[in-house]
């Protein structure tokens, strides 16, 4: 199960930390660090199309984060922190990013994010597809295809873990790994 402090905490030496932020995260301060994860990826990737791949994820994750704890914004500050960080190893990249969610959509989440991994590329982009043609939008304006997006621009399964925080919250931590 993954856990994004553990895996902080035990960097390899293999290992290089592109990008790191643990906080409250903004909309300003989403801008800012996508704009210093652009700068880095520019001097640590040569090859464009990684780089595009890696950077496109990272918004899709901060924003999956951002409009996730719009949810929270009432809650106490800890509950509102997050974690992201980008990591180059020898193979991929990985972008890891934990926050806090309420307990009460942790079987949602895992259904949807086991039942995205359990796809194929072309059943996933069917379903894409599908929930484009929807157009079916959520209170807060999102079509739900974030999971979905990251999945398929990486084109590998997400690693995820749920610790279990107190009878409202659990710490929801996700892994996406981008081949290079």
């Amino acid at each position: 199960m993954l856990d994004t402090l553990s895996k902080f905490k035990n960097l390899k030496q293999s290992e290089e930390l592109v990008l790191a932020y643990h906080g409250i995260i903004t909309e300003s301060l989403t801008n800012n660090l996508l704009t210093l994860a652009e700068n880095k990826l520019a001097m640590v990737e040569y090859n464009s199309r990684v780089k595009k791949k890696v950077f496109n994820i990272l918004v899709e994750v901060l924003q999956n984060i951002y409009h996730n704890q719009y949810e929270l914004k009432n809650s106490e500050e800890p509950f509102q922190k997050i974690m992201i960080m980008v990591v180059k190893n020898p193979t991929a990249y990985e972008i890891i990013s934990g926050n806090y969610i309420n307990q009460s959509n942790i079987m949602q989440l895992e259904k949807r994010i086991k039942e995205i991994n359990q796809l194929s590329n072309d059943e996933l982009r069917a379903k894409y597809r599908i929930k484009l043609d929807e157009g079916v939008f959520s209170e807060t304006g999102r079509a739900g295809l974030g999971i979905m997006d990251m999945v398929r621009k990486s084109g590998q399964p997400l690693d995820y873990g749920f610790k279990i925080i107190n009878e409202d919250y659990a710490y929801f931590s996700l892994q996406v790994n981008i081949n290079h």
